[in-house]
């Protein structure tokens, strides 16, 4: 019997590869996206890679995730995965971010796929084999900030609300992970690396397939791995 996979932010980037991925791996796979035309052309693109089915999410709009996740219980009855990967960058510094600005950010990248997940929890729970996948960022580390923050960025410089929400998701995995143990539900946070699309600004050295192979790793693998921060090669960061 096929996983049922939902993967948020998909119809582009690093969410289109991990449904590509998915799909080789024979997983049934709902592919979100908040742009309905951008959502179901992917959908075709996918269409001879295996069975994905197209949902309309969008992460700052909470109306839109009950619809998605009925659809899936009426098809299948369960959830087996969540991917949580919706996210963009958003501009400002510390110094400088408008409020507006990180309001956007934070319920796009954080609250958002948090609210998701709380009400994704029953048909995960209808799962034998239950994970949640955060798609994080080294962005999200203290270390990152701490070193200057990264690539061609000056101290103090680097997207303010970016880290912050990323951060936020880091802490969300750890919480979510100790909640849920006990039920036998796995939740891990991964840092795909500095890939070049969209959030990058198209500045990144990685392959967006390359972006989504940890992905891929964390929502089919066995592993009884929780409340954990996977690097894109499969070893173990710091939070």
């Amino acid at each position: 019997m096929s996983d049922i996979v939902l993967v948020t932010g998909a119809n582009t980037g690093i969410g289109l590869e991990a449904v590509r991925g998915l799909l080789r791996k024979g997983r049934t796979v709902y592919l979100a996206a908040r742009d309905t035309a951008k959502g179901e052309a992917a959908v075709a693109e996918l269409a001879a890679e295996g069975d994905v089915r197209f949902v309309r999410i969008d992460t700052t709009d909470e109306a839109t995730f009950q619809p998605a996740l009925d659809r899936i219980e009426a098809d299948h009855g369960r959830l087996d995965v969540l991917v949580n990967n919706a996210g963009a960058a958003f501009p400002g510094n510390v110094l400088d971010i408008e409020p507006d600005v990180l309001r956007l950010c934070l319920e796009t990248n954080l609250h958002g796929p948090v609210r998701l997940t709380q009400l994704a929890l029953p048909l995960l729970r209808k799962s034998d084999n239950a994970r949640i996948v955060m798609v994080s960022s080294g962005a999200g580390r203290f270390a990152f900030f701490e070193g200057g923050g990264g690539r061609k960025v000056l101290s103090g410089k680097p997207p303010y609300g970016y880290g912050l929400s990323k951060a936020g998701m880091n802490v969300a995995t750890a919480l979510f992970a100790g909640a849920l143990k006990d039920e036998g539900i796995r939740v891990n946070a991964c840092n795909p690396g500095y890939v070049n699309s969209l959030v990058s600004r198209f500045q990144g050295t990685r392959t967006t397939a390359e972006g989504a192979e940890i992905i891929i790793d964390l929502a089919t693998t066995d592993s009884p791995a929780t409340g954990k921060f996977f690097e894109y090669d499969g070893s173990e960061l710091s939070w």
